[in-house]
């Protein structure tokens, strides 16, 4: 039987997670031609035998290990064993609608020019969020969205994006288009490696966006990802934010290599459209104009942040000849770490 989709989740250390997203991927219509593979990334957990509970479940369910830190490792590993035309790659916190699967397959099959899609991605918060989250999420004439906890809405109708808010939790892609753009770039590098750290998925998109690639939103496609309490606290956010800046200096580092200081580009001109957080602190909008004391230093803080992951990852590239290399690197299809 030919395969039309396979569905590749790159996990580490949650089995808990990865039991409810399993277990919402046990009730799709599998009548459709598909195989869901999980790669484990090094976990010490019990993640094998939650995969092993469900094979009479799931049908062509495949587990496979590699150790090799980064996420990097299960998108690249699960694409080169995937046997379907339509990759869709999963976060391992996640709960599909019950139609998502007959979703994607429909969404590919109707559109021979669509390259690239994505659905709602829901908040499954653990605790109630705190008031001040509110300020980050944007808001645009589509919907609304949040890119520090991946949360997206735009609302109950199929339309064409822009290819960078189609995000790495609810990724769909031809294969065939995976291929052709070179595949991802590194991600979720460990804290000790972090120098090694790249801009994801959003690298791919990027190359998506120049060649002119079609990508939808579609609302059956849709999902809900789990924030967990940590993720609600400005600890959380300053990592995230000091990670965003590393991300930021690879991207740039990748369009101009020659670029070698350690003082962070304008922050006016960051590539991801989801991050543009960080305006509010140079242009004067309407809804900022009685910003409290509390969400200015929330923001000034997280604006430190990112420029110390920015300066940081700069100064690892200017002094080590190692880290250029791996920065420049045409592909990572080959997702051996330096120094491992």
């Amino acid at each position: 039987m030919k395969l039309i989709i396979s569905i590749i989740i790159p996990t580490f250390n949650r089995a808990n997670q990865l039991t409810v997203t399993l277990a919402s991927l046990a009730k799709q219509d599998w009548h459709i031609p598909a195989e869901v593979i999980v790669v484990d990334n090094g976990s010490t957990d019990n993640t094998k035998a939650v995969v092993e509970q469900f094979e009479t479940q799931i049908p062509n369910l495949i587990y496979r290990y590699d150790a090799m830190p980064g996420l990097l490792t299960g998108r690249h590993h699960g694409a080169a064993i995937a046997r379907g035309e339509i990759l869709c790659f999963l976060d391992d916190d996640v709960i599909l609608n019950q139609e998502y699967l007959k979703n994607l397959a429909e969404t590919f099959l109707n559109d021979k020019n669509l390259h690239l899609a994505t659905g709602p991605c829901l908040p499954n918060y653990e605790v109630d969020p705190p008031q001040w989250l509110a300020h980050f999420w944007q808001h645009s004439h589509t919907g609304q969205y949040c890119g520090w906890l991946s949360l997206l809405d735009f609302g109950h109708s199929e339309i064409e994006v822009d290819p960078n808010f189609v995000w790495g939790l609810n990724f769909c892609i031809r294969k065939k288009t995976l291929i052709d753009l070179g595949g991802f770039h590194p991600d979720c590098i460990p804290d000790r490696l972090q120098q090694y750290q790249g801009d994801g998925e959003t690298g791919l998109t990027l190359k998506a966006i120049e060649k002119g690639l079609k990508a939808k939103y579609i609302p059956g496609l849709m999902l809900y990802h789990h924030v967990s309490k940590q993720r609600l606290t400005i600890e959380y956010l300053k990592k995230r934010a000091f990670y965003q800046g590393v991300c930021n200096s690879y991207t740039d580092l990748r369009k101009h290599p020659l670029k070698t200081s350690t003082k962070p580009a304008s922050f006016r001109n960051r590539i991801r459209p989801y991050y543009r957080w960080i305006k509010r602190l140079f242009v004067a909008q309407p809804t900022n104009k009685n910003i409290s004391p509390e969400i200015k230093a929330i923001i000034d803080n997280l604006a430190t942040a990112e420029k110390s992951g920015y300066h940081f990852h700069q100064t690892h590239f200017s002094r080590e000849a190692e880290v250029r290399k791996w920065v420049l690197k045409n592909d990572y299809w080959d997702y051996q770490l330096p120094s491992t």
